[in-house]
Protein backbone atom coordinates (compact mmCIF):
# COMPACT_ATOMS: atom_id res chain seq x y z
CA UNK A 1 0.00 0.00 0.00
CA UNK A 2 1.54 3.37 -1.31
CA UNK A 3 0.91 6.87 0.83
CA UNK A 4 -1.71 7.52 -2.59
CA UNK A 5 -3.52 4.74 -1.04
CA UNK A 6 -3.50 5.99 2.47
CA UNK A 7 -4.30 9.17 1.47
CA UNK A 8 -7.27 7.61 -0.39
CA UNK A 9 -8.58 5.72 2.40
CA UNK A 10 -8.43 9.20 4.40
CA UNK A 11 -10.39 11.37 2.25
CA UNK A 12 -13.14 8.62 2.64
CA UNK A 13 -13.24 9.28 6.48
CA UNK A 14 -14.14 6.47 8.59
CA UNK A 15 -17.01 4.27 7.64
CA UNK A 16 -18.09 0.55 8.34
CA UNK A 17 -14.63 -0.98 7.05
CA UNK A 18 -12.19 2.46 7.77
CA UNK A 19 -11.04 3.52 11.29
CA UNK A 20 -9.02 5.80 12.47
CA UNK A 21 -6.39 5.88 15.77
CA UNK A 22 -4.39 8.66 16.96
CA UNK A 23 -2.41 6.45 18.96
CA UNK A 24 -0.31 9.38 19.71
CA UNK A 25 -0.31 8.48 23.56
CA UNK A 26 0.27 5.08 23.22
CA UNK A 27 -1.82 1.72 22.08
CA UNK A 28 -5.58 3.59 22.00
CA UNK A 29 -7.07 0.47 24.62
CA UNK A 30 -10.26 0.39 21.33
CA UNK A 31 -7.91 -0.97 18.99
CA UNK A 32 -8.37 -4.66 19.71
CA UNK A 33 -12.02 -4.13 20.09
CA UNK A 34 -12.04 -2.68 17.02
CA UNK A 35 -9.99 -5.52 15.09
CA UNK A 36 -12.47 -8.15 15.88
CA UNK A 37 -15.00 -6.31 14.98
CA UNK A 38 -14.00 -5.94 11.82
CA UNK A 39 -12.52 -9.48 11.56
CA UNK A 40 -16.18 -10.39 12.39
CA UNK A 41 -17.81 -8.44 10.10
CA UNK A 42 -16.53 -7.42 6.41
CA UNK A 43 -13.06 -6.86 7.15
CA UNK A 44 -11.39 -2.93 7.02
CA UNK A 45 -8.15 -0.98 7.52
CA UNK A 46 -6.87 0.79 10.71
CA UNK A 47 -4.96 3.82 10.46
CA UNK A 48 -3.36 4.45 13.69
CA UNK A 49 -1.50 7.58 13.80
CA UNK A 50 -4.71 9.61 12.27
CA UNK A 51 -7.20 11.27 14.48
CA UNK A 52 -10.94 10.92 14.20
CA UNK A 53 -11.15 14.16 11.62
CA UNK A 54 -9.06 12.23 9.18
CA UNK A 55 -5.83 14.68 10.49
CA UNK A 56 -2.58 13.48 9.84
CA UNK A 57 -0.72 12.92 13.37
CA UNK A 58 1.69 11.06 12.98
CA UNK A 59 3.80 8.89 15.13
CA UNK A 60 7.74 7.99 15.36
CA UNK A 61 9.78 4.80 13.48
CA UNK A 62 10.37 3.88 16.62
CA UNK A 63 6.71 3.97 17.86
CA UNK A 64 5.50 2.10 14.74
CA UNK A 65 8.41 -0.42 15.41
CA UNK A 66 7.33 -0.64 18.95
CA UNK A 67 3.31 -1.10 18.23
CA UNK A 68 3.88 -3.64 15.56
CA UNK A 69 5.26 -5.90 17.91
CA UNK A 70 2.17 -5.38 20.62
CA UNK A 71 -0.14 -5.91 17.80
CA UNK A 72 1.28 -9.02 16.42
CA UNK A 73 1.97 -10.23 20.09
CA UNK A 74 -1.58 -9.24 21.47
CA UNK A 75 -3.37 -10.58 18.68
CA UNK A 76 -1.91 -14.18 19.74
CA UNK A 77 -3.08 -13.62 22.78
CA UNK A 78 -6.39 -15.98 24.06
CA UNK A 79 -6.44 -13.67 26.51
CA UNK A 80 -6.90 -10.80 24.60
CA UNK A 81 -8.43 -12.29 21.12
CA UNK A 82 -9.35 -15.56 20.30
CA UNK A 83 -8.97 -17.40 18.17
CA UNK A 84 -5.81 -15.50 17.15
CA UNK A 85 -6.23 -12.60 14.18
CA UNK A 86 -3.37 -12.51 11.86
CA UNK A 87 -2.48 -9.28 11.21
CA UNK A 88 0.60 -8.08 9.83
CA UNK A 89 0.96 -4.09 10.17
CA UNK A 90 3.25 -2.17 7.79
CA UNK A 91 4.00 1.52 8.01
CA UNK A 92 3.44 4.23 5.34
CA UNK A 93 5.84 7.59 5.55
CA UNK A 94 3.98 10.54 5.09
CA UNK A 95 4.90 14.54 4.97
CA UNK A 96 3.28 14.68 9.06
CA UNK A 97 4.46 11.39 10.56
CA UNK A 98 4.54 7.99 10.40
CA UNK A 99 0.99 6.28 10.08
CA UNK A 100 1.09 2.54 10.90
CA UNK A 101 -1.57 0.64 8.46
CA UNK A 102 -2.98 -2.57 9.67
CA UNK A 103 -5.46 -4.86 7.11
CA UNK A 104 -7.84 -6.73 8.59
CA UNK A 105 -9.57 -9.73 7.15
CA UNK A 106 -13.40 -10.67 7.37
CA UNK A 107 -12.71 -14.42 9.21
CA UNK A 108 -14.33 -17.44 8.62
CA UNK A 109 -14.28 -17.88 12.58
CA UNK A 110 -16.18 -15.45 15.68
CA UNK A 111 -13.87 -13.45 17.41
CA UNK A 112 -13.51 -12.25 20.69
CA UNK A 113 -11.68 -9.66 22.33
CA UNK A 114 -11.61 -10.09 26.23
CA UNK A 115 -13.92 -12.75 25.79
CA UNK A 116 -16.75 -10.35 24.23
CA UNK A 117 -18.16 -10.27 21.01
CA UNK A 118 -17.92 -7.10 18.65
CA UNK A 119 -19.57 -6.71 15.25
CA UNK A 120 -19.22 -3.57 13.31
CA UNK A 121 -21.98 -0.90 12.23
CA UNK A 122 -21.44 2.34 10.31
CA UNK A 123 -18.17 3.59 11.50
CA UNK A 124 -18.64 1.86 15.73
CA UNK A 125 -17.93 -1.54 16.88
CA UNK A 126 -20.99 -2.74 18.92
CA UNK A 127 -20.54 -5.27 21.95
CA UNK A 128 -23.43 -8.00 21.26
CA UNK A 129 -22.27 -10.63 23.68
CA UNK A 130 -25.28 -10.60 25.62
CA UNK A 131 -27.07 -10.56 22.51
CA UNK A 132 -27.68 -14.37 21.47
CA UNK A 133 -29.93 -13.71 18.54
CA UNK A 134 -27.12 -11.98 17.08
CA UNK A 135 -24.36 -13.97 18.28
CA UNK A 136 -26.27 -16.95 16.15
CA UNK A 137 -27.02 -14.75 13.41
CA UNK A 138 -23.44 -14.25 13.02
CA UNK A 139 -21.97 -17.67 13.48
CA UNK A 140 -24.70 -19.06 10.91
CA UNK A 141 -23.37 -15.97 8.45
CA UNK A 142 -19.68 -17.44 8.77
CA UNK A 143 -20.70 -20.95 8.46
CA UNK A 144 -22.16 -20.42 5.39
CA UNK A 145 -20.02 -17.95 3.88
CA UNK A 146 -16.74 -19.28 3.59
CA UNK A 147 -16.70 -23.28 2.29
CA UNK A 148 -12.87 -23.60 3.46
CA UNK A 149 -13.97 -24.01 6.95
CA UNK A 150 -16.39 -26.78 6.21
CA UNK A 151 -15.62 -29.24 9.61
CA UNK A 152 -15.03 -32.60 8.61
CA UNK A 153 -15.15 -34.44 11.75
CA UNK A 154 -13.41 -37.84 10.33
CA UNK A 155 -10.34 -36.15 8.98
CA UNK A 156 -6.85 -36.82 11.26
CA UNK A 157 -3.99 -36.20 11.85
CA UNK A 158 -2.97 -39.39 10.17
CA UNK A 159 -5.11 -38.31 7.07
CA UNK A 160 -2.15 -34.68 6.93
CA UNK A 161 1.37 -35.24 5.66
CA UNK A 162 3.85 -34.73 8.26
CA UNK A 163 6.38 -33.46 6.35
CA UNK A 164 4.62 -31.03 5.14
CA UNK A 165 4.63 -29.08 8.01
CA UNK A 166 8.17 -29.09 8.54
CA UNK A 167 7.87 -27.34 5.03
CA UNK A 168 5.58 -24.49 5.84
CA UNK A 169 7.76 -23.88 9.04
CA UNK A 170 10.89 -23.33 6.50
CA UNK A 171 9.24 -21.05 4.24
CA UNK A 172 7.33 -18.87 7.20
CA UNK A 173 11.01 -19.17 8.92
CA UNK A 174 13.11 -17.69 5.71
CA UNK A 175 10.13 -15.08 5.46
CA UNK A 176 10.05 -13.85 9.29
CA UNK A 177 11.63 -15.73 12.05
CA UNK A 178 10.12 -14.52 14.85
CA UNK A 179 7.00 -15.34 13.47
CA UNK A 180 4.06 -16.98 16.29
CA UNK A 181 3.65 -20.02 14.69
CA UNK A 182 7.09 -21.18 14.67
CA UNK A 183 6.77 -22.04 18.48
CA UNK A 184 3.58 -24.16 18.15
CA UNK A 185 3.65 -28.03 17.89
CA UNK A 186 1.48 -29.45 15.14
CA UNK A 187 -1.84 -29.30 16.93
CA UNK A 188 -1.07 -26.23 18.44
CA UNK A 189 -0.45 -24.18 14.75
CA UNK A 190 -3.38 -25.88 13.12
CA UNK A 191 -5.65 -24.85 16.12
CA UNK A 192 -3.85 -21.19 15.98
CA UNK A 193 -4.55 -20.94 12.58
CA UNK A 194 -8.31 -21.48 12.24
CA UNK A 195 -7.14 -25.17 10.34
CA UNK A 196 -9.04 -26.79 13.54
CA UNK A 197 -11.76 -25.27 14.94
CA UNK A 198 -15.11 -25.94 17.10
CA UNK A 199 -18.89 -25.13 15.69
CA UNK A 200 -20.08 -23.33 18.77
CA UNK A 201 -23.84 -23.94 17.59
CA UNK A 202 -23.86 -27.63 17.46
CA UNK A 203 -20.39 -28.37 19.67
CA UNK A 204 -18.99 -30.02 16.13
CA UNK A 205 -14.82 -29.92 16.20
CA UNK A 206 -12.33 -30.96 14.10
CA UNK A 207 -10.01 -30.17 10.80
CA UNK A 208 -11.31 -28.14 7.96
CA UNK A 209 -11.33 -28.35 4.26
CA UNK A 210 -8.57 -25.71 4.91
CA UNK A 211 -6.30 -28.26 6.82
CA UNK A 212 -6.76 -31.18 4.27
CA UNK A 213 -5.84 -28.37 1.02
CA UNK A 214 -2.83 -27.42 3.40
CA UNK A 215 -0.92 -30.33 4.80
CA UNK A 216 -3.72 -32.81 3.38
CA UNK A 217 -1.83 -36.24 1.48
CA UNK A 218 -2.41 -36.40 -1.98
CA UNK A 219 -4.99 -39.21 -1.41
CA UNK A 220 -6.78 -37.37 1.48
CA UNK A 221 -7.31 -34.24 -0.86
CA UNK A 222 -8.59 -36.54 -4.07
CA UNK A 223 -11.32 -38.34 -1.70
CA UNK A 224 -12.74 -35.01 -0.55
CA UNK A 225 -12.53 -32.81 -3.78
CA UNK A 226 -12.21 -36.01 -6.72
CA UNK A 227 -12.85 -33.16 -9.59
CA UNK A 228 -10.15 -30.75 -7.80
CA UNK A 229 -7.41 -29.86 -10.46
CA UNK A 230 -5.03 -27.30 -11.75
CA UNK A 231 -3.99 -27.16 -15.45
CA UNK A 232 -1.05 -25.04 -17.09
CA UNK A 233 0.36 -25.19 -20.76
CA UNK A 234 1.66 -23.52 -22.93
CA UNK A 235 0.02 -22.26 -26.71
CA UNK A 236 2.47 -20.80 -28.97
CA UNK A 237 3.57 -23.05 -31.78
CA UNK A 238 0.90 -25.24 -31.73
CA UNK A 239 -2.67 -23.50 -30.85
CA UNK A 240 -4.84 -26.57 -31.13
CA UNK A 241 -3.35 -28.55 -28.57
CA UNK A 242 0.05 -27.04 -26.77
CA UNK A 243 3.53 -27.00 -26.64
CA UNK A 244 4.24 -27.93 -23.09
CA UNK A 245 1.91 -28.53 -20.74
CA UNK A 246 1.73 -29.05 -16.63
CA UNK A 247 1.39 -33.28 -16.60
CA UNK A 248 -0.05 -34.76 -14.77
CA UNK A 249 -2.42 -31.87 -13.66
CA UNK A 250 -2.17 -31.02 -10.15
CA UNK A 251 -4.32 -32.42 -7.68
CA UNK A 252 -2.02 -31.53 -4.22
CA UNK A 253 -1.72 -29.88 -1.40
CA UNK A 254 -1.79 -25.97 -2.02
CA UNK A 255 1.98 -25.44 -1.14
CA UNK A 256 3.18 -27.77 -3.74
CA UNK A 257 0.60 -26.24 -6.06
CA UNK A 258 2.13 -22.92 -5.68
CA UNK A 259 5.78 -23.94 -6.18
CA UNK A 260 4.48 -25.80 -9.39
CA UNK A 261 2.76 -23.13 -11.14
CA UNK A 262 5.31 -21.01 -10.25
CA UNK A 263 7.96 -22.94 -11.68
CA UNK A 264 6.05 -23.36 -14.64
CA UNK A 265 5.74 -19.82 -15.34
CA UNK A 266 9.46 -19.02 -14.55
CA UNK A 267 10.34 -21.85 -17.26
CA UNK A 268 8.19 -20.66 -20.06
CA UNK A 269 8.35 -16.62 -19.29
CA UNK A 270 11.52 -14.41 -19.07
CA UNK A 271 12.89 -12.78 -16.49
CA UNK A 272 13.06 -8.65 -16.24
CA UNK A 273 14.64 -6.60 -13.83
CA UNK A 274 13.86 -2.95 -12.96
CA UNK A 275 15.50 -0.33 -10.35
CA UNK A 276 12.72 0.49 -7.66
CA UNK A 277 15.14 3.47 -6.04
CA UNK A 278 18.45 1.33 -4.28
CA UNK A 279 16.61 -1.99 -5.13
CA UNK A 280 16.70 -4.22 -7.83
CA UNK A 281 12.89 -5.81 -8.49
CA UNK A 282 12.36 -8.67 -10.59
CA UNK A 283 9.39 -8.26 -12.27
CA UNK A 284 8.13 -11.26 -13.23
CA UNK A 285 8.24 -12.97 -9.67
CA UNK A 286 6.91 -9.10 -8.57
CA UNK A 287 4.03 -9.77 -11.17
CA UNK A 288 3.19 -13.87 -10.49
CA UNK A 289 4.13 -14.59 -7.05
CA UNK A 290 0.78 -12.92 -6.41
CA UNK A 291 -1.28 -13.69 -9.52
CA UNK A 292 -0.95 -17.23 -8.95
CA UNK A 293 -1.27 -17.48 -5.02
CA UNK A 294 -4.21 -15.34 -4.99
CA UNK A 295 -5.85 -17.70 -7.95
CA UNK A 296 -5.33 -20.47 -4.78
CA UNK A 297 -6.36 -18.86 -2.22
CA UNK A 298 -9.38 -17.19 -4.14
CA UNK A 299 -10.31 -20.36 -5.28
CA UNK A 300 -14.16 -21.65 -4.86
CA UNK A 301 -13.04 -25.28 -3.96
CA UNK A 302 -16.11 -27.06 -3.76
CA UNK A 303 -16.64 -26.18 -7.54
CA UNK A 304 -16.01 -29.04 -10.36
CA UNK A 305 -14.48 -26.37 -12.46
CA UNK A 306 -10.72 -26.70 -12.90
CA UNK A 307 -7.99 -23.78 -12.15
CA UNK A 308 -6.42 -23.23 -15.88
CA UNK A 309 -3.43 -21.19 -16.28
CA UNK A 310 -2.67 -20.75 -20.47
CA UNK A 311 0.55 -19.12 -22.02
CA UNK A 312 -0.09 -17.69 -25.32
CA UNK A 313 2.16 -15.54 -27.79
CA UNK A 314 0.02 -12.20 -26.67
CA UNK A 315 -0.75 -12.98 -23.04
CA UNK A 316 -1.13 -15.27 -19.30
CA UNK A 317 -4.31 -15.94 -19.25
CA UNK A 318 -5.67 -17.83 -15.51
CA UNK A 319 -9.54 -18.77 -15.20
CA UNK A 320 -10.20 -19.93 -11.40
CA UNK A 321 -13.83 -21.03 -10.16
CA UNK A 322 -15.42 -18.74 -7.86
CA UNK A 323 -17.32 -17.49 -5.75
CA UNK A 324 -18.62 -13.62 -6.92
CA UNK A 325 -19.68 -11.00 -5.02
CA UNK A 326 -20.53 -9.66 -8.07
CA UNK A 327 -20.51 -9.77 -12.31
CA UNK A 328 -18.17 -7.62 -14.21
CA UNK A 329 -14.65 -5.86 -14.06
CA UNK A 330 -12.82 -4.98 -10.92
CA UNK A 331 -12.10 -1.03 -11.34
CA UNK A 332 -8.15 -1.36 -10.86
CA UNK A 333 -7.64 1.87 -9.47
CA UNK A 334 -11.24 1.85 -7.11
CA UNK A 335 -12.07 -1.58 -5.56
CA UNK A 336 -13.27 -2.59 -2.56
CA UNK A 337 -11.55 -6.14 -1.91
CA UNK A 338 -13.13 -9.01 0.03
CA UNK A 339 -11.59 -12.56 0.86
CA UNK A 340 -12.91 -15.74 -0.38
CA UNK A 341 -11.08 -18.04 1.81
CA UNK A 342 -8.94 -15.98 4.40
CA UNK A 343 -7.48 -18.70 6.50
CA UNK A 344 -5.74 -20.31 3.54
CA UNK A 345 -5.05 -16.61 2.59
CA UNK A 346 -2.96 -16.11 6.45
CA UNK A 347 -0.79 -19.17 5.29
CA UNK A 348 0.33 -17.55 1.91
CA UNK A 349 0.74 -14.13 3.78
CA UNK A 350 3.14 -16.03 6.23
CA UNK A 351 4.82 -18.14 3.79
CA UNK A 352 5.47 -14.32 1.69
CA UNK A 353 3.49 -14.84 -1.13
CA UNK A 354 0.56 -12.58 -0.73
CA UNK A 355 0.97 -9.31 1.00
CA UNK A 356 -2.35 -7.62 2.10
CA UNK A 357 -6.08 -8.35 0.47
CA UNK A 358 -5.74 -6.20 -2.38
CA UNK A 359 -2.56 -6.26 -3.11
CA UNK A 360 -1.96 -8.67 -5.89
CA UNK A 361 -4.52 -6.45 -8.22
CA UNK A 362 -2.44 -3.12 -6.99
CA UNK A 363 0.79 -4.91 -7.81
CA UNK A 364 0.08 -6.26 -11.17
CA UNK A 365 -1.48 -3.03 -12.19
CA UNK A 366 1.71 -1.47 -11.03
CA UNK A 367 4.42 -3.77 -12.36
CA UNK A 368 2.73 -5.41 -15.39
CA UNK A 369 3.52 -2.43 -17.67
CA UNK A 370 7.12 -2.18 -16.96
CA UNK A 371 6.85 -5.74 -17.33
CA UNK A 372 5.38 -5.60 -21.02
CA UNK A 373 5.63 -1.93 -21.60
CA UNK A 374 2.13 -0.08 -21.35
CA UNK A 375 0.06 -3.23 -21.10
CA UNK A 376 -2.21 -3.41 -18.32
CA UNK A 377 -3.70 -6.65 -16.43
CA UNK A 378 -7.89 -7.12 -16.36
CA UNK A 379 -9.76 -9.09 -13.81
CA UNK A 380 -13.67 -9.98 -14.41
CA UNK A 381 -15.61 -11.42 -11.24
CA UNK A 382 -17.59 -13.72 -12.08
CA UNK A 383 -18.29 -17.67 -11.56
CA UNK A 384 -15.64 -18.42 -13.51
CA UNK A 385 -12.82 -15.14 -12.25
CA UNK A 386 -10.39 -14.23 -15.37
CA UNK A 387 -7.67 -13.07 -14.77
CA UNK A 388 -5.30 -11.21 -18.43
CA UNK A 389 -1.85 -10.44 -18.43
CA UNK A 390 -0.96 -8.89 -21.71
CA UNK A 391 2.45 -9.67 -22.46
CA UNK A 392 2.84 -7.93 -25.98
CA UNK A 393 1.30 -4.34 -25.81
CA UNK A 394 -0.94 -3.42 -28.58
CA UNK A 395 -3.41 -0.68 -28.57
CA UNK A 396 -6.66 0.46 -30.34
CA UNK A 397 -4.24 3.76 -31.13
CA UNK A 398 -2.41 2.46 -34.16
CA UNK A 399 -6.25 2.67 -35.82
CA UNK A 400 -7.11 6.46 -34.44
CA UNK A 401 -6.85 7.97 -37.90
CA UNK A 402 -8.78 5.42 -39.73
CA UNK A 403 -11.46 4.92 -37.23
CA UNK A 404 -11.80 8.60 -36.85
CA UNK A 405 -12.44 9.00 -40.52
CA UNK A 406 -15.19 6.18 -39.94
CA UNK A 407 -16.50 7.72 -37.44
CA UNK A 408 -17.09 10.89 -39.85
CA UNK A 409 -15.49 13.24 -36.91
CA UNK A 410 -14.18 16.78 -37.78
CA UNK A 411 -9.87 16.83 -37.85
CA UNK A 412 -9.28 18.18 -34.60
CA UNK A 413 -10.95 15.14 -33.18
CA UNK A 414 -8.11 13.03 -34.52
CA UNK A 415 -5.19 13.51 -32.01
CA UNK A 416 -7.39 13.67 -29.27
CA UNK A 417 -8.49 10.13 -30.36
CA UNK A 418 -4.99 9.06 -30.74
CA UNK A 419 -4.72 10.00 -27.27
CA UNK A 420 -7.40 7.86 -26.05
CA UNK A 421 -7.09 4.89 -28.00
CA UNK A 422 -3.84 4.36 -27.16
CA UNK A 423 -4.27 4.12 -23.70
CA UNK A 424 -6.81 0.63 -25.20
CA UNK A 425 -5.06 -2.77 -24.86
CA UNK A 426 -6.35 -4.39 -28.22
CA UNK A 427 -7.42 -8.15 -27.43
CA UNK A 428 -5.01 -10.97 -28.72
CA UNK A 429 -7.14 -11.88 -31.03
CA UNK A 430 -6.65 -8.69 -33.17
CA UNK A 431 -3.08 -8.40 -32.73
CA UNK A 432 -1.57 -7.66 -36.38
CA UNK A 433 -5.23 -7.44 -38.08
CA UNK A 434 -6.11 -4.55 -40.61
CA UNK A 435 -8.57 -2.02 -39.71
CA UNK A 436 -10.98 -3.94 -41.87
CA UNK A 437 -10.84 -6.96 -39.66
CA UNK A 438 -11.18 -4.92 -36.74
CA UNK A 439 -14.56 -3.59 -37.85
CA UNK A 440 -15.44 -7.04 -39.12
CA UNK A 441 -14.92 -8.74 -35.30
CA UNK A 442 -16.20 -5.77 -33.69
CA UNK A 443 -19.19 -4.35 -34.94
CA UNK A 444 -21.59 -7.43 -35.23
CA UNK A 445 -20.87 -7.18 -31.28
CA UNK A 446 -21.61 -3.71 -31.46
CA UNK A 447 -25.01 -4.43 -32.68
CA UNK A 448 -25.57 -7.79 -30.76
CA UNK A 449 -25.13 -6.29 -27.80
CA UNK A 450 -25.37 -2.56 -27.51
CA UNK A 451 -29.19 -3.16 -28.70
CA UNK A 452 -29.68 -5.49 -26.14
CA UNK A 453 -29.09 -3.09 -23.80
CA UNK A 454 -32.28 -1.50 -22.15
CA UNK A 455 -30.34 2.34 -21.36
CA UNK A 456 -30.33 2.58 -24.89
CA UNK A 457 -34.12 1.88 -25.42
CA UNK A 458 -33.74 -0.01 -28.96
CA UNK A 459 -37.04 -1.81 -29.89
CA UNK A 460 -35.33 -5.05 -30.27
CA UNK A 461 -32.38 -7.03 -30.48
CA UNK A 462 -30.35 -7.12 -34.03
CA UNK A 463 -27.83 -8.73 -35.66
CA UNK A 464 -25.88 -7.90 -38.60
CA UNK A 465 -23.00 -10.69 -39.50
CA UNK A 466 -20.15 -10.40 -41.46
CA UNK A 467 -21.75 -11.96 -44.66
CA UNK A 468 -24.30 -8.50 -44.76
CA UNK A 469 -21.55 -6.25 -43.90
CA UNK A 470 -19.79 -7.45 -46.96
CA UNK A 471 -22.62 -5.90 -48.97
CA UNK A 472 -23.20 -2.53 -47.89
CA UNK A 473 -20.90 -0.52 -50.27
CA UNK A 474 -18.28 1.98 -48.40
CA UNK A 475 -18.57 -0.36 -45.47
CA UNK A 476 -15.27 0.35 -44.04
CA UNK A 477 -15.13 3.90 -44.97
CA UNK A 478 -18.10 5.50 -43.34
CA UNK A 479 -19.69 4.03 -39.79
CA UNK A 480 -23.46 5.35 -40.08
CA UNK A 481 -23.80 2.58 -43.33
CA UNK A 482 -23.37 -0.04 -40.59
CA UNK A 483 -24.55 1.60 -37.56
CA UNK A 484 -27.84 2.58 -35.99
CA UNK A 485 -27.17 6.28 -35.39
CA UNK A 486 -27.27 5.46 -31.60
CA UNK A 487 -24.71 2.96 -31.69
CA UNK A 488 -22.49 5.51 -34.29
CA UNK A 489 -22.45 7.97 -31.37
CA UNK A 490 -22.16 5.45 -28.28
CA UNK A 491 -19.31 4.11 -30.06
CA UNK A 492 -17.99 7.48 -30.67
CA UNK A 493 -18.43 8.59 -27.48
CA UNK A 494 -16.54 5.14 -25.53
CA UNK A 495 -13.63 5.84 -28.24
CA UNK A 496 -13.08 9.96 -27.32
CA UNK A 497 -13.63 9.09 -23.85
CA UNK A 498 -10.16 7.02 -23.15
CA UNK A 499 -8.78 10.14 -21.98
CA UNK A 500 -10.98 12.76 -20.27
CA UNK A 501 -12.95 14.44 -22.34
CA UNK A 502 -15.68 17.59 -21.09
CA UNK A 503 -19.12 17.16 -22.26
CA UNK A 504 -18.71 20.33 -24.64
CA UNK A 505 -16.19 18.20 -26.10
CA UNK A 506 -17.67 15.86 -26.82
CA UNK A 507 -20.43 17.58 -28.36
CA UNK A 508 -18.15 20.07 -29.90
CA UNK A 509 -16.51 16.42 -32.23
CA UNK A 510 -19.98 15.20 -32.74
CA UNK A 511 -21.59 18.62 -33.99
CA UNK A 512 -23.76 18.31 -31.64
CA UNK A 513 -26.22 21.60 -30.35
CA UNK A 514 -28.77 20.47 -27.72
CA UNK A 515 -26.74 19.87 -24.55
CA UNK A 516 -30.05 18.22 -22.95
CA UNK A 517 -30.55 15.56 -25.20
CA UNK A 518 -26.71 14.37 -25.24
CA UNK A 519 -27.01 14.00 -21.37
CA UNK A 520 -30.39 12.13 -21.89
CA UNK A 521 -29.77 10.15 -25.00
CA UNK A 522 -25.99 9.21 -24.76
CA UNK A 523 -24.20 9.98 -21.53
CA UNK A 524 -26.82 9.63 -18.59
CA UNK A 525 -27.66 5.97 -20.09
CA UNK A 526 -23.48 5.17 -20.37
CA UNK A 527 -23.01 6.36 -16.86
CA UNK A 528 -25.96 3.98 -15.58
CA UNK A 529 -24.43 0.95 -17.69
CA UNK A 530 -21.08 1.89 -15.81
CA UNK A 531 -19.21 2.31 -19.78
CA UNK A 532 -18.33 5.75 -18.39
CA UNK A 533 -17.37 7.93 -15.07
CA UNK A 534 -16.90 11.32 -14.14
CA UNK A 535 -13.76 12.73 -13.22
CA UNK A 536 -15.75 14.57 -10.30
CA UNK A 537 -18.65 12.53 -8.95
CA UNK A 538 -19.82 14.78 -6.86
CA UNK A 539 -19.82 17.84 -9.22
CA UNK A 540 -21.00 16.12 -12.22
CA UNK A 541 -22.56 20.00 -13.69
CA UNK A 542 -18.93 21.82 -13.29
CA UNK A 543 -17.82 23.13 -15.93
CA UNK A 544 -14.22 21.28 -15.47
CA UNK A 545 -16.11 17.66 -15.04
CA UNK A 546 -14.88 15.37 -17.54
CA UNK A 547 -15.78 11.47 -18.54
CA UNK A 548 -13.65 8.68 -18.52
CA UNK A 549 -14.30 4.86 -20.20
CA UNK A 550 -14.28 2.44 -17.59
CA UNK A 551 -13.28 -1.42 -17.69
CA UNK A 552 -16.80 -2.31 -18.54
CA UNK A 553 -17.13 0.40 -21.39
CA UNK A 554 -13.58 -0.81 -22.54
CA UNK A 555 -14.51 -4.03 -23.36
CA UNK A 556 -17.99 -3.14 -24.70
CA UNK A 557 -16.14 -1.42 -27.23
CA UNK A 558 -13.27 -4.06 -27.48
CA UNK A 559 -16.22 -6.70 -28.57
CA UNK A 560 -15.32 -8.89 -24.89
CA UNK A 561 -16.56 -12.05 -25.46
Amino acid sequence: MTIEDVRHIISRGEGYTIEFKDATGGMPSSFYESAVSMSNTDGGVLLLGVDDDGVVMGLTTEACKHMQKDIVTALNEPDCVWPSIYVQPFIVSHPEGEILVCQIVASSQVHQCKKRIYVREHDADIDITDNQQRIGDLYLRKRNFFTESKIYPHLTMDDLDAGLFGKARTLIRGYRSDHPWLALDDEELLKSSSLRVKDFQNGEEGLTLAAALVFGKDTTIQAILPAYKVEAMVRIQNTDRWDDRLMPPLRTNLIDTYLGMKAFINKHLPEKFYMEGDQRVDLRDKIFREVVANCIVHREYTSAYPTELLITKGEVRITNPNRPLFHGFINRNDFAPYPKNPNLRKFFTAFGWTEEIGSGVRNTSRYLPLYSEGALPTFEEKEIFVTRLPLMHYTFGVYALKLSKWLSLPVDASEHLEKALATMEVPERLHDATFEDVLMDLVPSWVEKGTRLPELLFAKPQQLTKEEIEKVPGWNEKGTKLLHKKLWYVVGVLALCGQPTSLAQLMAFFDYKNRKTFRENYMNPLRSLGFIEPTIPDKQSAPDTKYVITELGWAFLMGNR
